[in-house]
């Protein structure tokens, strides 16, 4: 059996030249899968088996130098069913070495991408109908300390669709087509929310040291897109644990990796080894199609072709009377419908077909019916 010359560069990289090949042949052989093994089966028991262990409890930490991230079971649902919008988006950005190597540097970046909107820098504000306005007053020891001034907010309001007057005191926006308190509150709310600094949904950013000195940080909100389009940050390494946005920003590779990462750090954080094959699985089956998709109703197993499988997975009248409706078939080539229908399932010998002449001769042959003993 020929092993992969990949496989025997990485090997000899790691132990050497004269590392020895049979040690790599006989590994090699063992982590072969036999023809027809359930591998998909045995990857959902080993991480669901794992995943029971799991506390249902998201993980939280104390402390202004930590931040919180969802872990356990909840990190796994997230992942799995491949959620639009997860609890705790994070971002690890690494910093090119000209800023990694400084911590002055490092620590003057952490602070200039956190997220400062109008509603952190203003002490009050008021609205009046008559007048048809919003008044937001400014804080000026706020405006100081994250190092902003009336040209900042400017800058950021010319950017939006918001006509406001701005002076040293307050920001005033007047709409002639408000007719309620309930207009102008909406409009305040838009106000507010304008982002003049940093990077939006970025709340806090920790600055880390690593083992050789350099600085990297991880942030509290993700938006890996305005992230790597910043000078300083070194896109080779920066990543973020949403993995839709991933796949949005980075491609479907980088997701599938960060899915990868993601289920072996959750389990390993609390003790649990899981081969990786079996993630490995899990993650190709979610991405195979070029988008990330969940393994759910919505997902993988809601989307098989086979009617009597989708059944089996939840909702079993709903997946029947639809496939009745529009006139679906049911081929049988999965294991689910398969052991519904009392057949034998396509895996393990079950997945071998032989082809048997019974009278023992060739297709041209006929049988004479002579005792062949």
């Amino acid at each position: 059996m020929e092993i992969p010359e990949k496989y025997i560069k990485l090997y000899k990289k790691k132990y050497g030249e004269k590392a020895d090949i049979e040690e790599l042949k006989k590994l090699y052989e063992h982590s072969l899968i036999t023809p027809g093994e359930a591998v998909g089966v045995i990857a959902a028991q080993s991480i669901g088996e794992a995943s029971t262990q799991l506390t249902l409890r998201t993980k939280h930490a104390a402390g202004l130098t930590v931040i919180n991230t969802t872990s356990g079971l909840p990190r796994l649902v997230e992942i799995f069913d491949a959620k639009k919008e997860i609890s705790t988006p994070v971002m690890e950005l690494y910093l090119k070495p000209e800023y990694a190597k400084s911590k002055e540097k490092a620590s003057d970046f952490a602070s200039r991408i956190i997220e400062i909107k109008i509603g952190d820098i203003i002490s009050s504000y008021d609205i009046s109908l008559r007048k048809k306005s919003v008044e937001l007053m400014l804080d000026r020891d706020a405006m100081k300390e994250y190092g902003l001034n009336i040209k900042h907010i400017e800058s950021k309001f010319s950017k939006t669709k918001l006509s406001a007057n701005i002076d040293s005191e307050k920001i005033t926006i007047v709409d002639k087509s408000a007719d309620s308190v309930k207009k102008l509150i909406k409009l305040r709310n838009k106000m507010v929310d304008v982002t003049i600094s940093g990077i939006p949904h970025v709340s806090r950013a920790i600055l880390n040291k690593n083992n050789d000195g350099t600085f990297w940080i991880k942030t509290m909100g993700s938006n890996l897109e305005e992230a790597m389009k910043m000078e300083e940050v070194d896109q080779s390494k920066t990543v973020s644990n949403d993995i839709m946005e991933v796949a949005n920003v980075l491609g479907i590779e980088a997701a599938r990796n960060v899915i990868v990462e993601e289920v072996y750090n959750t389990l390993q954080n609390v003790g649990l080894n899981v081969d990786f094959r079996h993630i490995f699985l899990i993650a190709d089956a979610m991405c195979v199609d070029g988008t990330v998709r969940g393994i759910g109703r919505y997902g993988l197993s809601g989307e098989t072709e086979s009617v009597f499988a989708r059944a089996s997975f939840e909702i079993p009248l709903k997946h029947l009377v639809e496939a009745s409706l529009y006139h679906e078939t049911d081929k049988f080539s999965f294991v689910a419908n398969n052991i519904m229908s009392n057949q034998v399932i396509p895996i393990g010998t079950g997945a071998i077909k032989l082809v048997v002449n019974e009278n023992g001769r060739g297709d041209k042959e006929k049988d004479t019916g002579e005792n062949k003993e």
